[in-house]
């Protein structure tokens, strides 16, 4: 059939032609569309790769909220607080961190920075940010963190590639030789070498702790030569342990005290322990063993670490306990001593009163406190990591136990913690290597007192291992004036502690302190304590026994 119309054309055609028509504008503008949308997604991606438009703004505004006063807005370490921090905020542009799972020497990845953001550094002035912080603002302060030392890297890695290019064109305008030729590829295999990201490491299961492997474990320290830093019983104490500095700054640092772990930079879980020592502490003395141990040998040392102390910080008790005991009182370690409940008692630095000292070398002590009829007696024990001879670095070491110089039964206004104030004077009793001894004195001013040698104390002190044991004894009452008294129906006296490291440059108000405690002098146990409550409950019993029966009666009379 012929469909043509009167002027000889096939409508079917012209059908046809418009359908091609629209087909292919169709096609046309989805082809547009997609090389639009590939264009605006691969600007960024370009520009990021070549290091040059990542987007720090939210890392950058949360880092200089909360991370620059220390760490300084240009990462350099030198923020407003640098003189008091210890140790010293981290300088990020050196690209150096202690605490990572890449090989000594090697920058952290960035979970790594995550980590030590989130975790904080104990005993440092670097806190945990994971309560302050949300995941996302800690994962971008850790991005921000990276360029100030990985943007340098990628400008002179940059230049290294154009020169590269530039020596590779005028070698073959000249036409060099096969051997240069071979030169450069193996010059460019080692570039690539370098490039490669650098693994974490993989931290295997922890095997269970057994005697034979710690056992193991401190043979092995003294092997490797743990103990010339952090001494033979694992505080701080090794012959090289003052003589350590630091990378960044060039200053004086300490070795871990092996027998505070809740302090340890990096954690001291088993697994934190594990990669320390198989990755060591970059910009530090510490360095990595992982050549030295295996796997197995390294899990015999951790197990040794943790065996040299608890876990986790001992609970802080405000009232501590001076135990009633038969007999003299002996300054030797002994039964009456064993006795006694061990009392822990942290430090803080003096932060109130010029000279400031933020963080103390001598973080904690242990106490016990003994008492008869006639005496009383304490034992203050602390770690400190200069030899016996303290005069070769300085000296100035002291300890101090502070008491009310007056104290009226009943009174609770204490005098001022800091070593009192005027008017309202304290009775410290004060060891310090320059005498050797502890004298009785009266302050009424930080750093400030008046010995009084007429005031006899009867002490012993003793220095092995990194620790100071001190032991102090004095009769329970006396008639020197402004001396605290121990009567037999002074229950509770209010009791503080003072302690100077002397060889890292404390003294004076730069010390550490603590506010005030209660002494409670232990009291007798008589038979009433178990007469009473039996009684008691016989007398409740018997008020049962009459209610019952009278409600019973009442009940039968209503009844009837």
């Amino acid at each position: 059939m012929d469909h043509s119309n009167k002027n000889g054309k096939n409508p079917n055609n012209h059908r046809k032609f418009v359908t091609d028509y629209r087909f292919i504008g169709f096609f046309m503008n989805r082809i547009f569309y997609g090389i639009l949308a590939l264009i605006i997604f691969s600007v960024p991606l370009v520009a990021s790769a070549a290091g040059h438009s990542h987007d720090h703004s939210g890392g950058k505004a949360v880092y200089d909220e909360h991370c620059a006063h220390c760490h300084g807005y240009e990462g350099d370490g030198q923020g407003y607080a640098f003189e008091n921090a210890f140790p010293k905020p981290r300088d990020f542009t050196f690209g150096m961190f202690k605490i990572r799972t890449t090989a000594t020497g090697e920058e952290p990845t960035q979970d790594d920075l995550f980590n030590i953001i989130s975790r904080g550094m104990p005993g440092t002035t670097m806190p945990e940010w994971a309560t302050v912080l949300n995941e996302q603002q800690r994962r971008d302060v850790a991005v921000y963190v990276e360029q100030f030392y990985k943007g340098e890297d990628e400008e002179e890695e940059d230049e290294e590639v154009d020169e590269d290019e530039t020596e590779k064109e005028e070698a073959d305008e000249e036409e060099t030789d096969e051997e240069e030729a071979d030169e450069e590829e193996e010059e460019v295999d080692d570039e690539d070498e370098e490039d490669a990201p650098v693994a974490p490491l993989v931290i295997p299961k922890a095997p269970v702790s057994t005697p034979e492997s710690i056992a193991l474990g401190k043979e092995l320290t003294i092997k490797v030569e743990c103990d010339k830093c952090h001494g033979k019983e694992g505080r701080a104490d090794g012959p090289s342990a003052m003589e350590l500095k630091d990378d960044w700054n060039q200053l004086a640092m300490r070795p871990a005290d092996w027998t505070a772990p809740w302090r340890f930079r990096g954690g001291n879980l088993p697994e934190d322990i594990f990669r320390t020592v198989r990755t060591g502490l970059n910009g530090t003395a510490m360095p990595s063993f992982a050549e030295d141990l295996t796997d197995e040998e390294t899990w015999n040392v951790v197990h040794y670490v943790r065996s040299l102390a608890p876990e986790v910080e001992p609970n802080v008790k405000r009232t501590l306990v001076s135990k009633e005991v038969e007999g003299e009182l002996s300054l030797e370690m002994d039964v009456q001593w064993q006795a006694a409940q061990e009392f822990y008692v942290p430090f803080s630095g003096q932060v109130i009163v010029n000279e400031r000292l933020f963080q103390p070398m001598v973080h904690s002590l242990r106490f016990r406190s003994i008492y008869n009829e006639e005496e009383i007696a304490f034992r203050i024990q602390w770690n400190d990591p200069t030899s016996k001879d303290h005069k070769d670095f300085a000296g100035g070491d002291e300890m101090i136990l502070q008491f009310p110089a007056k104290l009226k039964k009943g009174e609770r206004i204490k005098p001022y913690f800091l070593m009192g104030q005027p008017g309202k004077s304290v009775n410290i009793w004060l060891w310090s290597d320059a005498t050797g001894k502890a004298v009785d004195a009266k302050s009424s001013r930080l750093g400030d007192w008046l010995v009084r040698e007429d005031h006899n104390l009867d002490s012993k002190i003793e220095h092995k291992n990194g620790q100071y044991t001190l032991s102090i004894k004095r009769a329970r009452v006396n008639e020197q004036k402004g001396s605290i008294q121990f009567p037999p129906d002074q229950v509770f006296v209010p009791i503080a502690f003072s302690v100077v490291e002397g060889s890292s440059g404390e003294g004076g108000s730069k010390r550490g302190v603590t506010t005030w405690y209660n002494l409670l002098l232990e009291q007798p146990v008589g038979n009433n304590i178990y007469y009473v409550p039996i009684l008691i409950f016989l007398l409740i019993l018997g008020l049962e026994i009459l209610l019952m029966i009278r409600t019973r009666k009442n009940f039968k009379a209503a009844k009837s």
